[in-house]
């Protein structure tokens, strides 16, 4: 892909879907928008299958993860092009140049084969290292790490299956599963996408809103979300003050403050079962193609 961006303009998942699918399956589209939400560009991937979240890295490259066509599109300086056939849906750039990417399939259902597990890569796509992460399938059985993060001092991986109940930390340095930090126990026992913020705290999707708990799973705050059953990807905005939250199923995007839960701006896309991933441009990045 080739593809040129400035400051402040936000990509989003925009696959277009087939009719009567199974599972949400169709033709990767990215769909470009500036700061104020006029559409920019639409960009196909070429790839068949979900794509299931974006990623901007520290050099301006734009990544695009799509699991269930066991590939990754770029468009940027970084091409990953000895990037294995992996079920890779969700990617944290790192410091060093590198990237954790994390298998979003487990177990061996055909069309859904994986590992679960993180691994380390280069701007390469060379495959440095791998953690054992746990994983629990999901609600289908088959759902490895589809969401990740980070803790402030980037040593803990906080990670799930979503639609399971867990969310898991992994010790990085040794390669060690701490275990289950917090089990949503509240109807649904569901949990999705995740953010850790920088005091240590993490948000994360409870399907009709977003909750936010301590380091040790301790409760801190309920956000309530406009009205939507599929509230499921939360990343944070640049300077850490809001978060971007995304609804699958109905295809909206809502921005709400981290610390009183007030919700900023709404707007449907137009994206249903779609909308799965988003990734804004930081303020001072250059144009990049």
């Amino acid at each position: 892909m080739k593809i040129e961006f400035s400051p402040g303009d936000i990509f989003v998942t925009a696959t277009v879907l087939d009719e009567g699918a199974r599972f949400p399956t169709g033709h990767g589209r990215i769909r470009q928008y500036d700061s104020d939400w006029a559409i920019k560009e639409e960009y196909d991937t070429g790839a068949y299958g979900l794509i299931s979240s974006l990623c901007i890295d520290n050099g301006g490259t734009l990544h695009a993860l799509d699991p269930q066509a066991r590939r990754v599109d770029h468009a940027g300086a970084a091409n990953m092009a000895a990037l294995p056939n992996k079920p890779f849906g969700s990617m944290i750039a790192l410091d060093d140049g590198t990237y954790l990417m994390g298998e979003h399939m487990v177990g061996q259902i055909p069309g859904f084969e994986g590992e679960g597990k993180v691994w380390q890569a280069n701007a390469d796509g060379e495959l440095l290292r791998s953690w054992n992460t746990e994983t629990n399938g999901g609600m289908g059985g088959f759902l490895g790490v589809t969401h990740m993060a980070l803790s402030p001092d980037k040593s803990t991986l906080y990670h799930l299956s979503e639609t399971g109940a867990h969310i898991y930390a992994h010790d990085l340095s040794v390669d060690k599963r701490l275990g289950a930090i917090y089990t949503r126990t509240d109807p649904p026992p569901m949990v999705f996408g995740l953010a850790c913020l920088a005091d240590g705290d993490i948000i994360f999707a409870t399907g009709a809103g977003a909750r936010r708990i301590g380091p040790d799973g301790a409760p801190r705050l309920d956000y309530a979300l406009p009205s939507g059953r599929g509230w499921s990807v939360i990343i944070l905005r640049e300077g850490g003050k809001s978060f971007w939250a995304l609804d699958f199923f109905g295809g909206q995007v809502a921005e709400v403050t981290v610390d009183e839960g007030t919700v900023l701006q709404s707007r449907d896309l137009g994206l249903p079962k779609a909308l799965a991933g988003i990734a804004e441009v930081p303020k001072g990045m250059e144009k990049t193609k």
